[in-house]
Order: C-alpha cells, then structure tokens, then sequence
C-alpha cells in the first residue's frame, strides 16, 4: 500500500484491495506495519531519497527491461507451477477436484482461486486488460506495431479470465456442480494457458529500436 499525504493526525492511504482511498492513524499504521502471519512486512518502508525527473530514454529501458523479465517468468521458468505451464497445470489439476476433494472442498478451492485472482492481486483478469493498456502506452516510446497487436491478445485473455471465475463461482455457489462443469473450469484455464503462450512469445520475438 502506499502513504501519499497526512491531514490533520491522519495518514491517507491507497490500497490496492480497496477501491476508494482510506486513511489510518499513527497507531493503525504502526499495527498494519507489523501485522503478523504469512507474508508479514516487517515493519519495512520503501521511499523516494531525491526528487528526480524520469527522462524517455530512461523510460524507454525500463519498458524494454520490464517485458522481457515477464516474458522469462512467463515462458522460461522451468517447471509446471509457474507462468503459462502453471496455468494450464492448474486448469488439469481443476478436473480432478470433484473426485478427488468432494463437491463441498472443490468449491471452496475454487472460491479461494477466485478471491486470490481477482481481489487480493495475483493475475486475474483486470490486470490483462491493464497489461494490454501498458502495451499500448508503450507504443509512444516504441513505436512497434506488433505491441498493439499483442495488447489485443492480453485483453482476449483477460475476457477468458473473467470467464472464468464467472463458471467458478457458479460452481462454489451450488448452481452448478457436475463433472462436466469442472472440465470446462478447467478448460478455460488451459486454453488461457495457450492465449497467453502466444502473446509472450510473440513479445519475445520483438526486435527493439534500443
């Protein structure tokens, strides 16, 4: 989360999870900072040392530098439980659930893979369509007509996703619930797999101006 500014006793937040900004206390902050449990921050703070401008060229890099490491975390991680393979090895591993965890835990599985994805931040939907946006933003500081041809791919999948998660709920929710309704759970995810596959190679291939 991010402090952008204090009125009064009151620091204001933004916070990814929530979607309006919110404010904390100085003891709310202090027991946010060192919350306990998995992940816990520790108390560490990230802040700006100096006031300097970002200059094209620079932004120009970090553009170049940014999509190839998603590009080796997407499709270069050895390995089935990581970027494009993970997705796909979690649609196979989704068909299996019915059977192997009961109709009851299956669901709440899938609730769960739900919550992570589109509400807490690890990759659902939303952020296809954002990283498409950033395609094409990147094309004011490269102007390479495969990134608008690849955006369009992002957001492809980001329609898949939230298709997705639309058949999950559907399932953890008792509408639906059959054998067949967790193939095609686990189909959506394997065909995202493949749309995704083909837009990271696609950007692998590029041939930058710099």
């Amino acid at each position: 989360m991010i402090v952008f500014g204090k009125e009064d006793d009151r620091y204001l937040i933004s916070d990814p999870v929530m979607e309006t900004a919110t404010s904390l206390s100085d003891y709310e902050l202090d027991r946010v900072r060192f919350a306990k449990g998995a992940f816990a921050p520790r108390g560490q703070l990230y802040y700006p040392m100096e006031k300097r401008i970002v200059t094209d060229e620079q932004m120009g890099k970090a553009i170049i530098k940014g999509i190839k490491r998603n590009v080796t975390h997407m499709i270069r991680i050895p390995g089935n439980i990581a970027g494009v393979k993970g997705i796909a090895g979690t649609g196979k591993k989704i068909k299996k659930w019915k059977d192997k965890l009961g109709q009851e835990k299956a669901g709440l599985y899938l609730a769960q893979l739900v919550r992570m994805q589109e509400e807490i931040g690890t990759g659902g939907g939303g952020f296809r369509y954002i990283y498409g946006a950033f395609l094409q933003e990147a094309y004011a500081f490269h102007p390479i007509d495969e990134l608008q041809e690849i955006s369009k791919i992002f957001t492809e999948a980001g329609d898949k996703w939230r298709t997705a998660a639309v058949q999950a709920a559907g399932i953890y929710k008792g509408r639906i619930g059959s054998q067949a309704d967790f193939d095609v759970m686990g189909d959506y995810l394997i065909e995202i797999s493949e749309i995704e596959q083909k837009a990271f190679q696609a950007l692998s291939k590029i041939k930058w101006n710099s």
